[in-house]
């Protein structure tokens, strides 16, 4: 899968992009998208908590083994699944897409104090034809449980039925326990790519519903051959790419300062900052939530 949605999913995920997407920053990552006219995505697994992956992993693993003991008596269909069994290895080695956080909510002190500096900082309100105009692919995570399991379950089925129709047009799934194993293994190759892809996809976007709140959307960045740089975090290196934004003015339509001391102080050298860069300082907005250091 690179860089394009699945549109086989889009019954499970929702599209539908608010007209301002948020992403909160410091002023640090405010002046590096102004001055370098861009922004920067981050590896999936250096997420603050990686275990939002793994619950997608986790729910992947037990509805292969339910289908497992449910397909126990068709042979190919069996050897199938344990061929899926190994693919969630090579998904959790493999590399994993890139991200940019983003948020329906445009103040939220959760946000404020996760992402800024006890609220000094702000959000960016990005209009949704920058994602559009630039191929930018944004999805709104997924905190109901059941339907990340009915999700899941569709991308295992429809799996498994691509698995059949392949070897049926080879003609040779009927009458399969006189034929050897290998025999499936382009059906394998094919139907456990689409695994692969849609899994990764869907991984991606549960979250647990203990965050419901933050109303993520999350940009989905797939494409291969990335130049990927590093970011030094202290204990690790933090990987990330860059994406270069055309027109700032145009793709940005907010920016509220968030809980700040110095709020006049703050405003009048973010107007600056934005005349610099060319950016309509009438788009600056101020957080309603109060300072409390």
């Amino acid at each position: 899968m690179e860089n394009k949605p699945q549109e086989d999913l889009n019954e499970f995920l929702d599209r539908n992009i608010p007209d301002n997407l948020y992403h909160y920053t410091n002023f640090s990552g405010l002046q590096g998208i102004m001055a370098d006219s861009e922004i920067w995505l981050s590896n999936m697994y250096f997420l603050n908590d990686r275990s939002e992956f793994e619950l997608g992993i986790e729910y992947v693993i037990k509805q292969l083994q339910s289908y497992k003991d449910g397909f126990s008596i068709l042979r190919p269909t069996k050897h199938f699944i344990f061929a899926l069994e190994k693919a969630i290895e090579f998904i959790q080695e493999k590399e994993p897409p890139y991200i940019m956080s983003l948020t329906e909510n445009n103040d939220l002190l959760s946000q404020w104090r996760g992402y800024t500096q006890n609220g000094v900082g702000v959000n960016i309100g990005f209009d949704k034809s920058f994602f559009a105009n630039n191929s930018l692919h944004v999805f709104r995570c997924i905190y109901d449980s059941e339907k990340q399991k009915a999700l899941i379950n569709y991308i295992i089925t429809e799996s498994i039925f691509m698995f059949v129709g392949i070897s049926n047009s080879q003609g040779i799934f009927e009458n399969s326990n006189d034929i050897e194993l290998s025999k499936f293994d382009e059906a394998i190759t094919i139907a456990g790519q689409y695994f692969i892809d849609r899994t990764v996809l869907a991984c991606s976007l549960i979250k647990s519903s203990s965050f419901q709140e933050e109303s993520e959307w999350r940009l989905l960045y797939f494409k291969k051959n990335l130049d990927i740089n590093f970011l030094n975090k202290g204990n690790y290196f933090k990987p990330y790419v860059k994406f270069k934004i055309n027109d700032l003015d145009k793709s940005i339509n907010e920016i509220y300062i968030g809980p700040n001391p110095e709020r006049e102080l703050c405003n009048l050298s973010m107007k600056m900052l934005l005349k610099k860069y060319g950016v309509d300082v009438n788009k600056i907005r101020f957080s309603s939530i109060p300072y409390r250091n």
